[in-house]
């Protein structure tokens, strides 16, 4: 009896997890011209805009900064992006972030932004939908070789490495998407859940403690980030 009762706790715990994720609308791709129409001429302050490019290679030597049409990467003063990332277009670092060797952060349909104290590890790939922003919360930790598109990382995130997460997805805030993961367009992940797998599935709920772990993990890096600047 006492095994039938536990098989029955773990038959009762999966049927929750799966209830746990739940699914939104997805926007649609948009592929006609109405999307991303033809320019034919440069803006009109491009000039003051190729300063602005070259005072944040200046500040970030080897780091690749580009615009797209008007749009101009916006970096916090004590932000970090190293050789070989590039940063293009509508992004927006936060206070203390980092964007680690050979990143790619491409905000040209849409926006990026990645909040105070989060990192973008070495090789990730943060591009968007038409109709989906990237906005990665604040002391968010996003590991080697992720693919974010499209999607909401809510603060005090693990994203492990080679996760991805598709558009218009949400992970709940103090969650942790496991490594090699792949996250569902229009999946919404509760906050402080543990996801796996591919497709990737809620697997149990954490506990509140595990939150306040991630932002130390991610203020690990944002002093990491700081000795890589001044050191």
């Amino acid at each position: 009896r006492p095994a039938h009762l536990g098989m029955a706790a773990m038959a009762g715990m999966r049927a929750q997890a799966r209830r746990l994720s739940s699914r939104r609308s997805v926007n649609p791709m948009v592929v006609g011209e109405q999307t991303t129409p033809r320019v034919h001429e440069r803006p009109a302050n491009v000039a003051e805009l190729t300063r602005h490019l070259a005072t944040l290679r200046e500040r970030h030597a080897g780091a690749v900064f580009e615009r797209y049409l008007d749009k101009v990467p916006k970096v916090a003063p004590d932000a970090l992006v190293c050789a070989g990332a590039a940063v293009i277009g509508d992004v927006t670092l936060g206070e203390g972030s980092s964007v680690w060797y050979n990143a790619v952060l491409r905000g040209d349909m849409n926006r990026i932004v990645v909040g105070a104290h989060s990192n973008i590890q070495d090789g990730t790939v943060v591009h968007l939908g038409d109709q989906d922003p990237t906005i990665i919360g604040e002391h968010v930790v996003v590991g080697h070789r992720a693919v974010l598109h499209g999607c909401t990382i809510e603060d005090h995130c693990l994203i492990g490495m080679q996760a991805t997460v598709l558009d218009g997805a949400v992970v709940g805030r103090g969650s942790i998407v496991g490594a090699g993961a792949i996250v569902s367009a229009g999946t919404v992940i509760p906050p402080l859940s543990l996801v796996l797998g591919v497709p990737a599935k809620v697997k149990k709920s954490l506990e509140p403690d595990k939150e306040e772990h991630h932002r130390l993990l991610a203020e690990k890096y944002a002093r990491l980030a700081h000795n890589y600047r001044c050191g």
